[in-house]
Protein backbone atom coordinates (compact mmCIF):
# COMPACT_ATOMS: atom_id res chain seq x y z
CA UNK A 1 0.00 0.00 0.00
CA UNK A 2 1.36 3.37 -1.00
CA UNK A 3 0.12 6.17 1.23
CA UNK A 4 0.98 9.79 0.64
CA UNK A 5 0.85 12.12 3.63
CA UNK A 6 0.37 15.85 3.36
CA UNK A 7 -0.98 18.73 5.39
CA UNK A 8 -4.72 19.13 5.05
CA UNK A 9 -6.33 22.26 3.63
CA UNK A 10 -9.84 23.72 3.33
CA UNK A 11 -10.39 21.90 0.02
CA UNK A 12 -10.24 18.64 2.00
CA UNK A 13 -13.23 19.44 4.27
CA UNK A 14 -15.81 17.40 2.34
CA UNK A 15 -13.54 14.34 2.16
CA UNK A 16 -12.64 14.65 5.83
CA UNK A 17 -16.29 14.98 6.81
CA UNK A 18 -17.04 11.78 4.86
CA UNK A 19 -14.51 10.01 7.11
CA UNK A 20 -15.39 11.73 10.39
CA UNK A 21 -19.20 11.72 10.15
CA UNK A 22 -19.83 7.94 10.26
CA UNK A 23 -17.26 7.44 13.00
CA UNK A 24 -18.78 9.99 15.36
CA UNK A 25 -22.36 9.01 14.44
CA UNK A 26 -21.64 5.42 15.51
CA UNK A 27 -19.88 6.42 18.73
CA UNK A 28 -17.61 4.22 20.78
CA UNK A 29 -14.28 5.73 19.72
CA UNK A 30 -14.45 9.51 20.17
CA UNK A 31 -16.03 11.93 22.63
CA UNK A 32 -17.68 14.09 19.96
CA UNK A 33 -21.46 14.25 20.09
CA UNK A 34 -23.00 11.92 17.49
CA UNK A 35 -25.05 14.83 16.16
CA UNK A 36 -22.04 17.14 15.70
CA UNK A 37 -22.32 19.32 12.63
CA UNK A 38 -19.82 19.42 9.79
CA UNK A 39 -18.85 23.03 10.45
CA UNK A 40 -18.10 22.49 14.14
CA UNK A 41 -16.11 19.33 13.43
CA UNK A 42 -14.05 21.03 10.72
CA UNK A 43 -13.41 23.99 13.03
CA UNK A 44 -12.11 21.53 15.63
CA UNK A 45 -10.21 19.12 13.36
CA UNK A 46 -8.62 21.84 11.21
CA UNK A 47 -8.12 24.52 13.89
CA UNK A 48 -4.95 26.58 13.89
CA UNK A 49 -3.73 25.00 17.15
CA UNK A 50 -3.14 21.77 15.21
CA UNK A 51 -1.17 20.49 12.25
CA UNK A 52 -3.78 18.39 10.44
CA UNK A 53 -2.63 15.77 7.96
CA UNK A 54 -4.39 13.63 5.40
CA UNK A 55 -3.38 10.21 4.12
CA UNK A 56 -4.08 9.65 0.43
CA UNK A 57 -4.17 6.38 -1.43
CA UNK A 58 -4.67 6.41 -5.19
CA UNK A 59 -5.62 10.09 -5.01
CA UNK A 60 -8.34 9.54 -2.39
CA UNK A 61 -8.19 10.66 1.25
CA UNK A 62 -8.43 7.50 3.36
CA UNK A 63 -7.36 8.84 6.74
CA UNK A 64 -6.54 11.91 8.75
CA UNK A 65 -4.74 12.85 11.92
CA UNK A 66 -3.63 15.93 13.75
CA UNK A 67 -0.65 16.80 15.94
CA UNK A 68 -0.68 19.51 18.57
CA UNK A 69 0.93 20.35 21.88
CA UNK A 70 -0.77 18.38 24.64
CA UNK A 71 -0.62 21.45 26.89
CA UNK A 72 0.36 25.09 26.36
CA UNK A 73 3.46 26.80 27.68
CA UNK A 74 5.60 24.64 29.91
CA UNK A 75 3.81 21.46 28.76
CA UNK A 76 4.13 22.05 25.03
CA UNK A 77 7.04 19.61 24.58
CA UNK A 78 4.57 16.72 24.76
CA UNK A 79 2.52 16.07 21.62
CA UNK A 80 -1.13 15.05 21.43
CA UNK A 81 -2.80 13.55 18.39
CA UNK A 82 -6.11 12.29 17.03
CA UNK A 83 -6.57 9.76 14.22
CA UNK A 84 -9.43 8.60 11.99
CA UNK A 85 -9.40 6.11 9.13
CA UNK A 86 -12.14 5.81 6.54
CA UNK A 87 -14.27 2.91 7.79
CA UNK A 88 -14.39 1.50 4.26
CA UNK A 89 -10.60 1.16 4.39
CA UNK A 90 -10.39 -0.34 7.89
CA UNK A 91 -8.07 -3.28 8.45
CA UNK A 92 -5.58 -2.36 5.73
CA UNK A 93 -2.85 -1.00 7.99
CA UNK A 94 -3.61 2.66 7.29
CA UNK A 95 -3.83 3.52 10.99
CA UNK A 96 -0.45 1.91 11.64
CA UNK A 97 1.20 3.82 8.80
CA UNK A 98 -0.39 7.08 9.96
CA UNK A 99 0.82 6.37 13.50
CA UNK A 100 4.39 5.73 12.37
CA UNK A 101 4.39 8.85 10.22
CA UNK A 102 2.91 10.94 13.05
CA UNK A 103 5.55 9.73 15.50
CA UNK A 104 8.31 10.67 13.04
CA UNK A 105 6.74 14.09 12.38
CA UNK A 106 6.34 14.75 16.10
CA UNK A 107 9.98 13.88 16.75
CA UNK A 108 11.08 16.05 13.81
CA UNK A 109 9.03 18.92 15.27
CA UNK A 110 10.95 18.65 18.55
CA UNK A 111 8.38 16.94 20.75
CA UNK A 112 9.86 14.67 23.44
CA UNK A 113 6.84 12.37 23.83
CA UNK A 114 3.36 11.71 22.48
CA UNK A 115 0.45 11.37 24.89
CA UNK A 116 -3.13 10.33 24.26
CA UNK A 117 -5.41 11.63 26.98
CA UNK A 118 -8.60 9.75 26.19
CA UNK A 119 -8.28 6.30 24.59
CA UNK A 120 -11.57 4.53 25.21
CA UNK A 121 -10.79 1.21 26.90
CA UNK A 122 -13.31 -0.74 24.83
CA UNK A 123 -11.71 0.48 21.57
CA UNK A 124 -9.42 -2.53 21.53
CA UNK A 125 -8.24 -1.94 17.94
CA UNK A 126 -6.80 1.43 18.96
CA UNK A 127 -5.39 0.15 22.26
CA UNK A 128 -3.63 -2.76 20.50
CA UNK A 129 -2.31 -0.51 17.73
CA UNK A 130 -0.84 2.05 20.10
CA UNK A 131 0.66 -0.62 22.34
CA UNK A 132 2.24 -2.28 19.30
CA UNK A 133 3.83 1.09 18.45
CA UNK A 134 5.37 1.35 21.91
CA UNK A 135 2.75 3.30 23.86
CA UNK A 136 2.18 2.40 27.49
CA UNK A 137 -1.05 2.76 29.44
CA UNK A 138 0.02 5.12 32.20
CA UNK A 139 -3.37 5.63 33.77
CA UNK A 140 -7.06 4.86 33.61
CA UNK A 141 -10.01 7.09 34.34
CA UNK A 142 -12.93 4.84 35.37
CA UNK A 143 -16.39 5.39 33.88
CA UNK A 144 -15.20 8.47 31.96
CA UNK A 145 -16.92 7.69 28.64
CA UNK A 146 -20.61 7.12 27.96
CA UNK A 147 -20.41 4.29 25.44
CA UNK A 148 -23.53 4.11 23.27
CA UNK A 149 -23.86 0.34 23.80
CA UNK A 150 -21.82 -0.58 26.88
CA UNK A 151 -22.70 2.24 29.23
CA UNK A 152 -19.99 3.87 31.32
CA UNK A 153 -16.50 2.60 30.43
CA UNK A 154 -13.00 3.64 31.36
CA UNK A 155 -10.52 5.60 29.28
CA UNK A 156 -6.77 5.19 29.15
CA UNK A 157 -4.01 7.75 29.17
CA UNK A 158 -1.27 6.40 26.91
CA UNK A 159 2.22 7.75 26.35
CA UNK A 160 5.37 7.05 24.36
CA UNK A 161 8.71 8.83 24.70
CA UNK A 162 10.16 9.97 21.41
Amino acid sequence: MNLIFRLGNPKDHKSLWEIIRPIIRKGGTYVFSPDSLEQEMMEYWMSTDKSTYVAEMDGKIVGTFYLKPNQPGLGNHICNAGFMVDEKESGKGIGRQMGLFALAEAKKAGYLAMQYNYVISTNQAAVKLWQSLGFDIIGEIPEAYRHPEKGLVGVYVMCKKL
